[in-house]
């Protein structure tokens, strides 16, 4: 089947059953919940990883089965923290760790190098390298979702790294295997369009399935082309990893869980400095500071395309928006609470 008319299903499909979605008041997103409600403050269902998954299926053969069986399982424990049968974050995290691990031993996912000699001999032992993977793809996961605070952001940035992959394939600078990278941009531009227009929303399942997916994807991508470095690899995850790794030391400075969710991230601190500013509504505060935040992030990517097998050229720009990002985020912090 053409790929065109099965997303024109799909998209037929998920018409109908965000429709009874929002008749049943299932799987919506809580009007009351200031986290999910920077866009729009009306019911949205949450099926983006429903979407995705689907899109996903187009793609099945022998060789991928088993990715997208556990896509379907990290989808589904995405379902349950979107219903709330799972409402603990820990609980949620231990599940994490489970479906994660299996899928790299199962798969025998490994990272061959880094280019940083203490690790690569850490990463020769076997064992040690599938901790090490789950580490990443954990983090990404995570980081993903901490991305999902603002309409289009957390789509967006993955629609930026399907479109770098797309560039680099499309002009024979790396080689990818049993994967169709213009169906994959296919699908996300359509997920993009659908979530700006406040009509679907990712929630924790769809969050949860692109960043273990694009992990998946991107660990393999470095595996079928060692002429790239893996500095580049970080440089296109360096927002989910930075935005986590930098949430969990800002919350514990401030005696807080790192697992309590907030609205002191990067994204939220530039969305209450515009709409103040500016005096624009929600909606158009939200779409400025997530396509602000791309457009920032689609300029280091291109400066990056340039460099791609050069890791220290790839470790400067990550060391640099490791700076920026700190920077803003202490600036428009102070100037958010001055007053208080």
């Amino acid at each position: 089947m053409n790929f065109i008319l099965y997303l024109f299903l799909i998209l037929i499909f998920l018409y109908f059953i965000n429709r009874i979605f929002l008749k049943y008041n299932f799987l919506v997103s809580e009007t009351g919940d200031r986290h999910q409600r920077f866009a729009s403050k009306n019911k949205i269902p949450l099926s983006g990883g429903i979407f995705l998954f689907l899109s996903f299926l187009y793609m099945i053969d022998d060789n991928i089965l088993s990715f997208i069986l556990f896509c379907f399982i990290v989808l589904l424990l995405g379902l349950f923290s979107d219903l709330k049968y799972i409402k603990s974050a820990f609980i949620r995290f231990l599940f994490q760790i489970l479906i994660v691990l299996s899928f790299v031993v199962f798969n025998k996912l490994l990272i061959l190098n880094t280019n940083i000699y203490l690790l690569d001999k850490f990463l020769n032992n076997e064992f040690l390298n599938y901790f090490f993977v789950c580490f990443c793809i954990l983090i990404i996961i995570n980081g993903s979702n901490f991305l999902d605070g603002l309409n289009t952001l957390n789509i967006g940035y993955y629609l930026l790294i399907s479109l770098v992959i797309y560039y680099l394939e499309s002009h024979q600078m790396l080689t990818i295997n049993g994967i169709n990278i213009n169906y994959v941009l296919s699908v996300i531009i359509i997920l993009y369009l659908i979530n700006f227009l406040n009509k679907i929303y990712l929630g924790d399942s769809g969050s949860y399935l692109f960043g273990f997916a694009f992990a998946v994807f991107l660990i393999n991508v470095y595996s079928w082309n060692q002429n790239i470095s893996p500095f580049f690899i970080i440089l296109l995850f360096w927002y989910p990893s930075y935005e986590i790794l930098f949430s969990i030391i800002r919350k514990n400075v401030m005696n807080k869980s790192p697992m309590t969710p907030d609205t002191n991230h990067l994204h939220h601190q530039i969305f209450y400095m515009i709409k103040k500013r500016f005096k624009f509504s929600m909606y158009y505060s939200n779409v400025l500071t997530a396509n602000l935040i791309n457009l920032y992030n689609l300029v280091v990517f291109i400066i990056s395309l340039n460099y791609i097998s050069n890791s220290q050229i790839q470790f400067l720009l990550i060391l640099l928006n490791i700076i920026t990002y700190t920077f803003i985020y202490f600036k428009l912090f102070v100037i958010r609470y001055k007053k208080i």
